[in-house]
């Protein structure tokens, strides 16, 4: 009885563990794959290229995300953490990309790229049928859900960090216009958000505000009337805050930090620096006095050059001085004719054609019903009759 019991036992144990196998397998069987096998904490450029539009760069750095074109500021970091959620988004199907028609499914050319440091991906049509996004990829066409194409058509100021003071830099010392600001001022402005950031348009009137951290690295910003509006003139930025921060001001706050060095101001024109080259030194110049290189003429031979000499008279043949005066050209009294027409023959022969004269003949033929009238020339006659004077027969030798 006892060995029975420890057989049903063992079986059940055995049932048990088939269970769990086959629970396994089926498990596998149903994950649905991703874009990519890529993680967003180990990349390290991200590029976004459009048609005609500006390529949107950003780097990882140990601080965040950072923009490097067309901007070079810090990034949102939820923003850009918002995009890379396409890197583990679900794939619905995928298939070979040499087995469809890529123009068809917007790929060729594609319509935007993402580059994730080594790996491209190529984002192309919409599925009509599921609304789903074609993705190329390293050989295959998947289908995901289109819900990463705003973020990836969205301008490059949707990626701008909203932070006032980016990261990283500790203001040490501020001042509004010529006065120095207090340490709370600073550590207030440090943790400043705004509302929203715009394209600089036109700068504002306002007072400036001049921030500048340990190292001497100086920031800069462009106030409002209501100081709610801080321009970054260096980038072209505008942060619209909601409320206009406090500006404390302490007028014997010192300024810890090293000058700022001076542009050096142009150099007054005293002429040419060095000498202008001489071609041909004087006769008291030696190469190795003379600072420039110079060349002397070439020596004489003797004999006397002709300066008007022809360069393309034949080897030979005398000069002409110049005081000997060309022999003119005579013109004829009457002028030229135009050459005669020939015809040439089987046999070689050049035939003379006599050109019938300009003038036309009278005609022949009366007017009906006006007898002492002529009629005009050429009346009666086939337009497009040949002229037999062109083809009269050659006389004979």
């Amino acid at each position: 009885m006892s060995g029975r019991w420890l057989t049903n036992v063992a079986l059940a144990i055995l049932l048990v563990m088939l269970g769990l196998m086959i629970r396994a397998e089926l498990q596998r069987a149903h994950v649905i794959p991703t874009l990519t096998d890529l993680t967003a904490t180990d990349l390290y450029r991200v590029q976004i290229t459009r048609q005609g539009e500006p390529t949107l760069s950003l780097i990882q750095t140990a601080l965040g995300w950072r923009l490097e074109t067309p901007f070079q500021v810090d990034a949102d970091n939820g923003r850009v953490a918002q995009l890379l959620a396409v890197l583990e988004a679900p794939v619905e199907r995928s298939f070979p990309s040499a087995s469809v028609d890529l123009r068809e499914l917007g790929l060729s050319p594609p319509r935007l790229r993402l580059l994730l440091d080594g790996r491209e991906l190529q984002f192309g049509n919409t599925d009509p049928i599921g609304q789903m996004r074609y993705v190329a990829s390293e050989g295959l066409v998947h289908l995901i859900q289109d819900r990463f194409h705003p973020l990836l058509i969205a301008p490059p100021i949707h990626y701008v960090s909203p932070q006032l003071v980016p990261r990283g830099f500790a203001p040490v010392f501020g001042r509004l216009g010529e006065v120095p600001v207090t340490p709370e001022t600073l550590n207030d402005l440090e943790g400043l958000h705004a509302e929203r950031v715009e394209i600089l348009v036109e700068p504002p009137s306002g007072e400036s505000v001049v921030l500048k951290s340990a190292d001497g690295s100086t920031l800069r910003f462009l106030l409002s009337q209501d100081r709610r509006r801080w321009a970054r003139l260096d980038q072209r930025l505008l942060y619209v805050l909601t409320d206009a921060p406090a500006l404390t001001l302490d007028p014997n706050a010192v300024d810890p930090t090293p000058p700022e060095p001076e542009p050096a101001p142009p150099a007054a024109f005293d002429g040419p620096a060095e000498p202008a080259p001489v071609l041909y030194g004087p006769s008291d110049t030696s190469p190795e006095s003379s600072p420039t290189p110079w060349f002397e003429p070439e020596p004489s031979t003797g004999e006397p050059k002709s300066i008007g000499a022809d360069p393309f008279r034949s080897f030979g043949a005398p000069d002409q001085g110049l005081d000997e005066s060309p022999e003119p050209m005579v013109l004829g009294d009457t002028p030229p004719s135009e050459p005669p027409m020939v015809r040439l023959t089987p046999d070689g022969r050049a035939v003379p054609v006599e050109t019938p004269d300009t003038t036309p003949a009278p005609s022949e033929f009366r007017l009906p019903g006006e007898p002492d009238k002529a009629a005009p020339s050429g009346f009666g006659q086939d337009p497009f009759a040949p002229d037999p004077a062109m083809y009269a027969d050659p006389p004979a030798d």
